[in-house]
């Protein structure tokens, strides 16, 4: 190389930094930005106090030797080599190229530029696997959340790997990926990144140095977007406007990814005004301020809550002959539906002082004494003594129930707190079995969620088959029960109740610790969603779905791969309470045809809740193998969240390997290869989300 760049220019001195059998462009972008942090100005001459510039260009087409590529590579090292690139006629400009863009990222297509050492040492170090590797993920990741809720969107462009800076294009979004950029470029404003990769650009009349931005798309963007963006509110929250780039200089350098107050993007970008006021106003937290608006943004559990049990104390139990049925109530009373609120408490508490449900006789039987620990959301003094009264007014007339009280939670929101208390008497009590119950009813995939929230038939058979006969002894064939069991789109029991056995929930992760795990994988299913390893053709991805923040409590009794289910429910059909026309049944089931429960191993009818999933759908993600091995809601994306969770898969008898399509290749591979055998199989019939193929 020496002897060649000798040949090139006498004046030309080339030095090897390093050699590689197999590298990326970071090795060299890392080699740049060392020698920056180390050429600071530190000296006293002349040439130690100028900013030194750095040139950065790459053999770009090595890999894919086209026509395209040739004119790409040309044009930009001569753009890159220019004396106004080097030295630029404005001083201010901190990075120079043939075109700067703003959209999908700030950045200079091809990847060549030179730059003042000032500004690259503001930027994270590039090296693979380093610091900016992650939070450029970590801020993706934050995106895609946000999407999810609503609170910000993509409306200019389709989702790609390149438009979002995953894989080799995060080196691509490197340069411009803090806001102290100040661009400047060569190529007139009218020459196109079609025009350039053509081999049209003319030196002599093409070529026009200012200060950029001066153009914004680098690709065709959706026809309908700059239509749709004409709404404020909708420009305001586009990703690919200002909210993303926010994000991304929030998440990659905190408090100095903040723009100066007098800096370009505020004009430059819609909405900026606004933006610039919120920043004023919360600094880097100003778009997860815009985000915690939503009522939906909120965790179970509560962060300074005080829990009036730990693990290591005795919970109070009467002693008896039979053991107890113990049962952990969580009550909420929220102040705009305390009346409906109440109500259900009196349905549940109907079931729990008629005793254990038998199935066969189609009575209620007092087999055994139960013990109720319950907690109150959103409770005040008035909330807990009326439940303090009401239960030893039920106590007097059932001598087999004994209520205790836990916690008093000031937000209706921590629906998750009882669930951390039944945990914690697991980990005292592991030969115990515990049921859990609430008079909320948990939000149905796909109807409306405020609507009806209480229906009171519901709870009442949810309550009746968590703590029926068949569910309180079914330990010895299921280690869950409850009343219908579905499999799709995750894991779940009808009203989310429960009675399972302490040895099964003992392998669970805590309920917050799973809510934070959830929040964390949820994140690498977006990713791997978003460059195509997975397929979602059964359901979207949703908060609830993915189990995203409150959503976790409804997963978390489902969520181990030792799960085996069963559930006391109507065999063939969902139990409906349209039946009735919404009346309100007596409890006595015994003439009623409306609770013809049975008792079964679970799952045991539709895969999903009914209305929930088209048999038509499910029949074509089953004929096709490259949406059947992809499909998150299948094997695929079960065994991808297990092995995150619980770094485990089902036992090779588990009734999931009979249950799904291609379990038996699923388990002959796990068997083989563990983990591993996702990415092999996925990839396998990946359509990956390449970007732009050169």
């Amino acid at each position: 190389m020496q002897e060649y760049c000798t040949t090139l220019h006498p004046r030309l001195e080339c030095r090897m930094i390093g050699y590689y059998e197999k590298a990326s462009e970071s090795v060299t972008l890392q080699d740049l930005h060392d020698f920056c942090q180390t050429n600071q100005n530190s000296g006293h001459d002349a040439e130690s106090e100028r900013d030194v510039r750095v040139t950065y260009i790459h053999s770009k087409g090595s890999y894919h030797r086209t026509d395209v590529n040739t004119n790409w590579r040309r044009e930009l090292t001569n753009a890159v080599l220019h004396p106004q690139c080097l030295s630029p006629p404005d001083d201010r400009c901190n990075v120079c190229g043939t075109s700067f863009f703003t959209r999908f990222a700030f950045m200079f297509p091809g990847n060549m530029w030179t730059a003042k050492c000032s500004y690259i040492r503001r930027l994270l170090p590039p090296r693979d696997g380093g610091e900016y590797d992650a939070k450029k993920k970590e801020s993706i990741v934050k995106f895609l959340k946000m999407r999810l809720y609503g609170h910000l969107s993509t409306t200019l462009l389709e989702d790609r790997i390149d438009y979002f800076g995953l894989g080799r294009y995060r080196l691509e979004h490197w340069i411009g990926s803090h806001p102290a950029i100040m661009p400047c470029e060569l190529h007139r404003k009218n020459i196109t990144l079609g025009y350039m990769v053509g081999g049209g650009v003319d030196a002599t009349k093409d070529y026009e140095w200012g200060m950029g931005p001066r153009r914004d798309e680098v690709v065709p963007e959706i026809i309908s977007a700059q239509k749709t963006l004409q709404d404020k509110e909708v420009a305001f929250r586009e990703y690919f406007l200002l909210s993303g780039n926010l994000i991304k200089w929030f998440t990659l350098y905190g408090s100095d990814g903040i723009p100066d107050s007098d800096s370009w993007v505020w004009k430059f970008f819609p909405a900026g005004d606004r933006w610039r006021e919120l920043v004023a106003k919360y600094g880097e937290n100003a778009v997860k301020e815009v985000a915690m608006q939503s009522s939906e943004f909120y965790s179970a559990y509560l962060s300074n809550g005080t829990r009036t049990r730990t693990k290591n104390e005795k919970y109070n139990e009467r002693k008896s002959e039979k053991s107890p049925v113990v049962v952990f109530y969580h009550i909420a009373l929220p102040q705009n539906r305390k009346k409906e609120s109440l109500y259900s408490v009196k349905v549940q508490f109907d079931v729990l002082s008629k005793g254990q449900y038998d199935i066969q006789t189609r009575m209620f039987d007092h087999d055994r004494p139960t013990i109720l620990y319950y907690s109150i959301a959103e409770g005040d003094s008035f909330n807990s003594e009326f439940m303090s009264n009401y239960c030893k007014t039920q106590a007097k007339k059932d001598g087999n129930l004994t209520c205790r009280a836990l916690d008093e939670l000031p937000s209706a929101n921590a629906r998750g707190e009882t669930l951390v208390q039944l945990y914690n008497y697991c980990q005292a009590n592991p030969s115990s079995r515990v049921t859990y119950l609430t008079n909320q009813h948990p939000p149905t995939y796909g109807f409306n969620t405020t609507i009806g929230r209480h229906p009171m038939q519901k709870l009442r058979a949810y309550a009746t088959a968590a703590t029926s006969k068949m569910c309180i002894r079914s330990r010895d064939t299921c280690n869950v029960c409850g009343m219908e069991f579905y499999a799709l789109p995750y894991f779940h029991f009808s009203g989310n109740t429960f009675t399972a056995d302490c040895d099964y929930v003992n392998k669970l992760l805590p309920p917050q610790r799973f809510e934070e795990a959830m929040n964390k994988y949820a994140g690498e299913a977006l990713v791997t969603n978003l460059e195509r390893s997975f397929t979602t053709k059964l359901f979207p991805f949703t908060p609830q779905n993915l189990g995203l923040g409150h959503y976790s409590v409804e997963h978390w009794i489902g969520s181990h791969p030792d799960v085996r289910p069963c559930d006391v429910a109507p065999v063939v059909k969902s139990w409906l309470p349209f039946l009735t026309g919404n009346a309100y049944a007596s409890n006595d089931y015994s003439s009623s045809h409306i609770y013809d429960f049975r008792w079964g191993l679970a799952p045991r009818r539709s895969s999903a809740p009914v209305g929930t999933l088209s048999p038509a759908k499910e029949r074509e993600v089953m004929e096709m193998e490259t949406f059947l091995f992809r499909e998150y809601f299948y094997m695929a994306g079960h065994l991808h969240r297990w092995y995150n969770l619980y770094g485990v898969a089902p036992p090779m008898n588990s009734w999931v390997w009979d249950w799904f399509a291609k379990g038996d290749v699923w388990r002959e591979g796990v068997a083989v290869n563990g983990s591993a055998y996702i990415h092999d199989v996925t990839m396998r019939y990946a359509d990956p989300n390449q970007g732009v193929p050169f």
